[in-house]
């Protein structure tokens, strides 16, 4: 294995931090094992005030919930830039997608939700039909017609110009059906059905968006004029994913490359329909909206999407102040895509609910800010601001501290986040845009007079790079003598190890949220399961201790012969258990078993012909 980068993208910095993981195929487009690690860099020539090593840096960040309106940050003394930008990613980190503008408050009375009947005619493969689609390089429309390649339980797929083969379709449809349905039902709530047959449409074909083979391209698109009555509307539920570049720049496709797309547009659907039609209000600010579709990618990878990571990382306009708040759909709007996808998981991170907080999040009353401030003050701070939050959002991207407010509660996934600093002296920056300055010392910290009346100044103290993380201790289920599973929630992506009396018996990792699944073989009951956590650096959460619970039920006693004359039922069970003499509902007397498991159960003469039933009961119950 091998790998070449330029020298010149790290050159001011003293460390490296590389990612390292495995695929199941070439195509894939997310790790599916994953670990770290920090290297020296062995061209650093620097003298230790490069943001690599620097222990000192100046948030100045603007906290104005208006992200439309710049204010100045004062001026301020020129610091070091330390970082070289590229945009040498691999191409699915161009990917964008597009909830095509609609006014639905002038629009309400058009919504088909209205509709009470079917207004569409069911539709068998084989059928063709035109679609209206969008040229999202110039905006206009045209007709197109595809032809249905595969119809199952939740997706309808069409294919324009013969993109891509019945099979590959049916691997499309099968996946949203089998997993993607389920896993954006469940975390984001249910989409609309505007045309009552219970499906989605997924067109699949060339998205006219400009691409000339290389840059950001749209992967896929959500319209919500297609709910309405409308021109250009195609009056149902419908997706419309690319297949160039997204599966493939030559004639062999691969449709999983749009699997996480599939995702990502069905939450948008999700979205509007329980915000416009359930809820009766406007759409979700677009900021939002790609949060928590870029969330049900995660959700439904079950990984971190490091792409978004890595343009994070690269890009110039994130170093020089871009805006989380406003949406850039004339300049770099990836850098919008990596700022929302990190601010959703870092709210999730610090509320400390999981994948739960998004669904709460939809639910709230409101569609901007002010929803997540409300989920602020339930879980983390009722007297902290959205404003201030955003500045914690963007200091937890320059500390990544494993607790409190400046990080992400020690999620390893994000522990590659590159410090930007930016050089000039100043710079009018937008509400919920923020830079960072490094420092040399305490001293050089300074607040401006001149700066905006939104804008802040925040002291940075970076800890010691090789501080103990601190992980929490794993919260572990009941564990029965018959199970062969340990499960519970512990820190994202760390590794979980359970040992009896010093050895280990099994370990797995926690997925991006936590939750683990351990085998190990069946333990005795009374057995104490010794479980900790271990991150990629060898540091070791606290031990929970389980004990082994009796859930095996004792033997079917054995009973000897009962007559007409006995006054009591003998026989043997497991020892110590508690025996039952029953005729009908009515019980006829009990008695322990004693060591031997022999046991004797005095009773009253029972006439012949009587049904005894005899049943043993251990101390777990």
């Amino acid at each position: 294995m091998g790998y070449t980068i330029d020298k010149s993208l790290y050159e001011n910095d003293p460390y490296i931090y590389i990612r390292i993981g495995t695929l199941r195929s070439f195509s894939d487009q997310y790790f599916s094992g994953v670990t770290y690690f920090k290297v020296a860099n062995p061209f650093y020539k620097g003298s230790g005030s490069n943001a690599g090593d620097t222990k000192y840096y100046e948030l100045i960040s603007n906290e104005s919930t208006d992200g439309s309106v710049s204010e100045y940050t004062g001026s301020f003394r020129i610091n070091n830039d330390a970082y070289a930008d590229s945009k040498n990613l691999s191409p699915s980190a161009y990917r964008m997608d597009y909830v095509a503008p609609f006014d639905t408050e002038k629009n309400q009375n058009k919504a088909l939700k209205k509709e009470t009947k079917s207004i569409k005619k069911d539709y068998v493969k084989g059928d063709s039909k035109s679609f209206y689609v969008q040229n999202l390089e110039t905006n206009e429309f045209s007709s197109i017609s595809a032809t249905l390649l595969y119809s199952g339980a939740h997706a309808n797929v069409w294919v324009n110009n013969n993109d891509i083969t019945e099979d590959e379709a049916a691997l499309l449809g099968k996946e949203f059906d089998n997993k993607i349905y389920r896993s954006d039902v469940d975390n984001f709530g249910m989409p609309s059905d505007v045309d009552q047959n219970g499906k989605v449409n997924i067109l699949c074909y060339n998205i006219q968006d400009g691409f000339s083979g290389s840059g950001g391209y749209v992967a896929g698109y959500f319209s919500p004029r297609d709910l309405y009555h409308y021109s250009y509307s195609n009056e149902s539920e419908i997706f419309y994913i690319d297949t160039y570049p997204l599966m493939g720049m030559s004639a062999t496709k691969d449709v999983s490359q749009a699997y996480s797309t599939l995702a990502h547009e069905f939450q948008h659907m999700i979205n509007f329909n329980q915000k416009v039609f359930v809820q009766g209000l406007t759409d979700t600010d677009t900021w939002m909206d790609e949060g928590l579709s870029m969330a049900a990618e995660q959700i439904y990878t079950g990984a971190p999407l490091n792409d978004r990571i890595d343009y994070y990382n690269e890009d110039a306009d994130i170093t020089k102040g871009h805006s989380l708040l406003y949406w850039d759909y004339a300049g770099d709007t990836l850098a919008n895509y990596s700022l929302s996808y990190l601010f959703m998981e870092y709210l999730k991170a610090q509320c400390g609910q999981g994948n739960t907080i998004y669904k709460e999040l939809i639910s709230d009353p409101h569609t901007d800010y002010q929803a997540v401030q409300n989920i602020i003050h339930k879980y983390i701070d009722p007297n902290l601001s959205f404003g201030q939050f955003m500045t914690d959002f963007r200091a937890a991207l320059v500390l990544k501290e494993d607790t409190g407010l400046y990080g992400f509660k020690g999620d390893t996934a994000f522990d590659g986040l590159k410090v930007k600093t930016y050089s000039g002296s100043s710079i009018h920056i937008k509400g919920g845009g923020a830079i960072v300055k490094a420092l040399s010392s305490k001293d050089d910290f300074q607040v401006p007079s001149d700066k905006g009346d939104d804008v802040t100044y925040t002291l940075l103290e970076k800890g010691d790079a090789g501080a103990v993380t601190s992980l929490s201790k794993p919260s572990v289920q009941t564990v029965g003598d018959n199970d062969t599973v340990v499960t519970g929630t512990a820190d994202p992506n760390v590794t979980v190890k359970v040992a009896v009396s010093g050895k280990e018996i099994g370990s797995n990792s926690t997925d991006s949220n936590g939750s683990f699944s351990v085998s190990i073989p069946k333990q005795k009951a009374g057995t104490e399961l010794h479980v900790h956590t271990e991150d990629s650096k060898g540091n070791q959460s606290e031990e929970t201790v389980v004990t082994v619970q009796d859930k095996t039920a004792p033997a079917v006693p054995t009973v000897g012969e009962v007559s007409d004359t006995s006054t009591a039922v003998t026989g043997t069970t497991e020892a110590g258990a508690k025996v039952t003499v029953k005729s009908g509902s009515n019980i006829l007397g009990t008695a322990t078993a004693d060591h031997t498991g022999a046991f004797k159960v005095t009773i009253a003469k029972q006439k012949a012909g009587t049904k005894l039933v005899v049943y043993a009961e251990d101390a777990a119950g």
